[in-house]
């Protein structure tokens, strides 16, 4: 019998060694809205052997336009009933751990190789951050909004998301306002956090404080360099001197 996975298999920077590595993670995925339900999607077709979910919302009929695989029936249905449910039929061997609840730092875990940050809330993505930062685990940022998705893989020493955008200014950033959505914006920006996740689980690599940002209206893509702030308030030298 041909292997699920043969297409992917081919691929050498995958190869079996990698597929390997992908069954052996354990990930943990912050939200199963727009964002996440891509990223669970996607990973768990390739066969992540081990996905802790995290949301406490239900299926609204306002959510099926950009958000994976929900469908009509869904709606009124909590998100990780029905997001399991789907997930499963598609891959019935990955272990698929669901967590009702609104995130907080007790959910976080060493036993995670991953966080997956998939909110589409600022206050808790600045949450997640520092709950990373701290207990040193890697963990990928990602919005979107309009046209625009930006997705950045952090790790405990380099750039964050306190350096990207400095918390006192998110109100002047406007990146908390409801402009609306592409539906295609969320598919590309929650596929390149998969894709970020693909590479990091299966060979080992990434490039840390690198944020990716894309339009899918002037189709623009860019890769933004971004410097760690030695005044950063999550870094553990900084943190220490305050404590």
């Amino acid at each position: 019998m041909t292997n699920r996975y043969d297409r992917q298999l081919k691929i050498k920077q995958i190869g079996i060694v990698g597929q390997k590595r992908l069954e052996n993670s354990h990930i943990l995925v912050v939200g199963v809205g727009g964002l996440g339900s891509f990223v669970s999607s996607e990973l768990v077709k390739a066969g992540v052997g081990n996905i802790t979910l995290v949301d406490y919302d239900v299926v609204e009929i306002t959510n099926l336009h950009r958000q994976n695989l929900y469908t009509e029936e869904d709606v009124g249905i909590d998100k990780l009933v029905a997001m399991k449910s789907h997930l499963q039929k598609a891959n019935k061997d990955v272990t698929i751990n669901t967590i009702n609840q609104q995130y907080s730092p007790d959910l976080l875990d060493t036993k995670y190789d991953l966080v997956i940050d998939c909110t589409d809330n600022f206050p808790v993505k600045y949450q997640i951050n520092q709950d990373c930062q701290e207990r040193g685990i890697n963990h990928i940022f990602g919005t979107c909004a309009a046209n625009q998705g930006q997705v950045m893989f952090i790790d405990p020493t380099s750039a964050c998301l306190e350096c990207l955008y400095p918390k006192e200014n998110i109100d002047k950033l406007g990146l908390s306002a409801n402009i609306g959505t592409n539906p295609m914006i969320v598919a590309l920006t929650g596929s390149l956090q998969a894709s970020l996740a693909m590479k990091f689980l299966t060979s080992g690599k990434y490039d840390a404080g690198q944020l990716l940002v894309l339009d899918n209206w002037t189709f623009d893509f860019r890769k933004i360099r971004v410097n760690k702030k030695s005044d950063c308030p999550i870094d553990h030298h900084n943190f220490e001197e305050r404590s």
